[in-house]
């Protein structure tokens, strides 16, 4: 069990208070003959109830798709992924949208809420985690679901971590390499996976080895993730739930241009509208609104943006995947493509697009066709950017490649010489530790070293 401390007044203390309030909430409408209103905190013993158990899960899962639906669009645009409409907004909830600064792909304020919110899914799942192993909370533990799901939240929270923050902090600690989190979400995975087996649980099983192929690729062990993924069938996916019933667990992809009345974003102008346009591939389809031309707004240095949409999340409860089978396969590709064996990854590339119709012919989408091991790079980057569309991956997966030196160009729309926003300030290539973990936390010094946050002005990532 990794130790915590709350030895200063950071996210993590807001996180056990929301611990306890969502399980009071959760728990409510389980109760009868009682009228309760306005429930707030409990007293920490009543979390190890049994009654309280799947609450406290859930809780961590709902912080987790908090952050999920809002990184997903926002990373987007500096993934340019989409390209901005020009309506500003805030950070969740609220009119949606993203400062100036933000529309440009830059991320310079770290994303509080988002920070927040993995931090609290994390510690949720690992405080569960504390009261069902070290508390004896929960009788029959080494086989329960319900603890192999706290290993799988609090696994995943780590892993969106690492792939988003440049440097990480845990419990009021000093700032440390993203790579800590990827190796406590392999601990998390490896210990769920334990649990699942010991269940009987398959769906909880196949998370598990699909979340640590997931991290041992970011800690650079191949051999781990290749083992892991190839027990993995392709047509497993799991997701993470949204939920329409509150604003904080909707869909932010698609309520953000569903048009009722927001269109806050476009996909013109990026590589998916002309690839759709091409190939009818199912995973990245797009339409446009005849009576609705344009966005909402007007994009500095731009002017009115056409109004392309995506048709990936077509309600406002759709879930977002987490991870699949078809993303291990594209890990077995690049296992293969480190090693030098190009025809061996292409062989894999092509038949997982087989297994697509086009929305356009009916017929399976074409194979793509290399002809080296640099021009197999470019497919499996471009394969993987088609597969996961607006599920959050492709801004870690830009600064994974540029960190390893991998061979091969990816897909990058010119949008400097759309508009003078993106030519005069810096993409974001990872987040920084935001203000508000800045401010709480005396080991972590107000000004950090900055240089690594950003794609230096005029260059494409990878380049200098």
């Amino acid at each position: 069990m990794l130790k915590r401390s709350i030895e200063v007044e950071s996210v993590l203390n807001r996180a056990k208070t929301f611990a306890a309030t969502f399980s009071v909430l959760a728990v409510v409408p389980w109760m009868s003959g009682c009228d309760v209103i306005n429930p707030g905190p409990v007293q920490d013993q009543f979390l190890n109830d049994a009654q309280s158990h799947a609450p406290l899960v859930a809780g961590s899962g709902r912080s987790l798709a908090r952050a999920v639906k809002g990184l997903a669009p926002a990373m987007a645009i500096s993934a340019r992924e989409i390209f901005p409409g020009g309506q500003t907004g805030s950070c969740d909830g609220g009119v949606p949208g993203w400062s100036a600064l933000q529309m440009s792909g830059n991320f310079e304020d770290g994303q509080p809420c988002r920070w927040d919110q993995i931090q609290q899914a994390r510690f949720i799942a690992e405080d569960a985690i504390d009261r069902f192993v070290d508390q004896g909370a929960l009788p029959d533990a080494a086989s329960s679901p319900l603890l192999a799901q706290a290993h799988v939240w609090a696994g995943n929270a780590y892993r969106v971590m690492g792939e988003h923050f440049c440097d990480v902090v845990f419990d009021g600690g000093a700032p440390v390499p993203a790579s800590d989190a990827f190796e406590r979400a392999e601990a998390h995975f490896t210990a769920g996976l334990q649990v699942a087996d010991a269940a009987n649980n398959a769906n909880l099983r196949r998370a598990a080895l699909a979340g640590r192929a997931q991290a041992r690729m970011w800690l650079g062990n191949w051999a781990g993730a290749t083992g892991d993924a190839a027990e993995v069938p392709t047509d497993f996916n799991f997701w993470i739930t949204m939920d329409n019933a509150v604003a904080q667990t909707r869909n932010r992809i698609y309520w953000l241009n569903a048009n009722l009345p927001y269109r806050a974003y476009t996909v013109r102008h990026t590589f998916f509208e002309t690839y759709y346009a091409e190939t009818g591939d199912p995973r990245t389809p797009t339409f446009t609104l005849p009576d609705f031309p344009f966005a909402n707004a007007s994009l500095s240095g731009y002017g009115q943006v056409p109004f392309v949409n995506q048709g990936k999340y077509t309600g406002p409860s759709d879930d977002i995947r987490l991870t699949g089978g078809a993303e291990m396969r594209l890990i077995e590709a690049e296992a293969l493509l480190v090693q030098g064996e190009w025809e061996d990854a292409m062989d894999i590339i092509n038949d997982l697009r087989a297994t697509y119709e086009s929305d356009t012919t009916g017929n399976p989408l074409e194979p793509w066709t290399a002809t080296s091991l640099e021009e197999a790079w470019v497919f499996l980057k471009r394969e993987r950017s088609i597969e996961m569309w607006l599920e959050g991956r492709r801004f870690g997966d830009i600064r994974r490649w540029e960190e390893q030196s991998a061979p091969g160009a990816i897909d990058w729309p010119d949008y400097e010489s759309l508009s003078t926003l993106f030519a005069e300030n810096r993409r974001s290539r990872c987040l920084s530790i935001p203000d508000v973990e800045r401010n709480a936390n005396p080991n972590v010094e107000t000004d950090l070293p900055t240089e690594h946050l950003w794609t230096p002005l005029g260059t494409r990532p990878g380049q200098g």
